[in-house]
């Protein structure tokens, strides 16, 4: 049976687990989103508004969801349908165009700085999240990962 590891938990804090995090306005074109999640290689980002405080939430998934013609969306047979590549242009263009506000979730899981790391588990999982807002006064200051949280939990990172 392997050991287990003194993971030092009585000295885990969730401040020490946080990660700086881009975001984008809300006003911010769709466009400006995606070239973060690409740049930064995530799935998603917090909406903040001109005070830091997080007002929603855009993915990957958000914003293919809005370069889909509504009526494809309501299809589960797309068989028949012939787009050309010149209307799938015109939709994404016209989806990266749109204000982020438009795109975005306004669900957004955050968790106070001082909230322990259990609460900030149970909040990821209740969510159904992959990570949290950590905030400060009501500002983001970072983001945690339910993967940098379990880790740092059992004893596999250092905080």
């Amino acid at each position: 049976m392997a050991e287990r590891e003194n993971s030092g938990r009585e000295d885990l804090n969730l401040r020490d687990l946080i990660r700086p995090s881009a975001s984008v306005s809300p006003d911010a074109p769709a466009r400006e989103a995606l070239k973060l999640l690409l740049e930064y290689k995530i799935p998603g980002l917090p909406v903040v508004d001109g005070e830091g405080r997080p007002v929603g939430f855009i993915s990957d998934g958000n914003l293919l969801e809005s370069a889909l013609p509504q009526y494809l969306k309501m299809m589960e047979d797309l068989s028949f349908v012939r787009e050309t590549d010149d209307e799938w242009v015109h939709y994404l263009a016209e989806a990266a165009d749109r204000p982020v506000r438009e795109v975005m979730s306004e669900k957004v899981a955050t968790v106070d700085v001082d909230t322990s790391e259990l609460e900030a588990a149970r909040e990821m999982v209740a969510e159904g999240v992959s990570s949290v807002v950590v905030t400060e006064n009501g500002r983001m200051i970072g983001m945690v990962s339910r993967l940098d949280l379990y880790a740092a939990i059992i004893g596999l990172k250092e905080a």
